[in-house]
């Protein structure tokens, strides 16, 4: 699976991140990007967590098209 990670929210403003993992939940690469979010972290800065890549061509549901 493609674990992606959501950025980081900084003054408010959303800051996009690259970082992609084809792993699994728990992976050592996981653990180390999730700890250098964490370690910059501060009142105007908090991480925004990973998440899951959606496939191309499926729907989520969510974008309200049929």
């Amino acid at each position: 699976m493609i674990i992606v990670c959501k950025g980081a929210s900084k003054n408010g403003r959303r800051q996009h991140c690259q970082f992609f993992h084809d792993g699994h939940w728990g992976d050592e690469e996981l653990v180390k990007h999730q700890k250098m979010h964490q370690s910059v972290a501060s009142p105007d800065y908090f991480w925004l967590g990973f998440d899951l890549s959606q496939e191309s061509g499926v729907y989520s549901g969510r974008d309200g098209k049929r």
